[in-house]
């Protein structure tokens, strides 16, 4: 499974990295290198949680020569998606893995290319049946979330509902 930087981010700044290793305790967590230094920028910002990762088990995806000619070819065409973002999704599509991503165009960049995607929500989701966090917890986490990260969480009716 790899994670795209805003995830990590969102989990890392409430101190609940932790959560993410917890969700999936037998899957390797991996971020790409791109992706590792974005996170490197926001620890110089001020913020220490990418050393949580790091001990949380994450480790750091190379893009070898074939997904380097690759992303150079793609990256021309694609100047809405960040290159941690296409890193990962190369990467996870080599590799047969589910990539971690909030952002929109990237998830959209997955469903043309056959990549499997999962967001907070589904993440949120999965802490909440998986009984790793109950309602208050889980709303805890959300309301965390959108204040130390300065976002909003839609959909978060999705995270309690009923799987049909």
């Amino acid at each position: 499974m790899i994670f795209d930087t805003d995830i990590p981010s969102m989990f890392g700044k409430i101190g609940r990295t932790d959560l993410l290793r917890k969700l999936f305790p037998k899957t390797s967590l991996l971020i790409s290198f791109e992706v590792y230094n974005e996170l490197l920028r926001a620890k110089e910002a001020g913020y220490d949680f990418v050393n949580d990762l790091l001990e949380q088990g994450f480790g750091i995806a190379y893009l070898d020569s074939e997904l380097i000619k690759e992303y150079e070819e793609k990256k021309i065409k694609l100047r809405n998606i960040h290159a941690g973002e296409l890193t990962s999704i190369l990467l996870s599509k080599r590799d047969g893995m589910a990539f971690v991503t909030n952002d929109s165009k990237a998830k959209r960049f997955c469903e043309e290319n056959g990549v499997e995607w999962l967001d907070i929500i589904d993440l949120l989701r999965l802490c909440y049946r998986k009984r790793m966090l109950d309602r208050r917890g889980i709303e805890k986490v959300v309301r965390e979330i959108e204040e130390k990260d300065r976002t909003r969480i839609t959909r978060k009716e999705e995270i309690f509902a009923d799987v049909v």
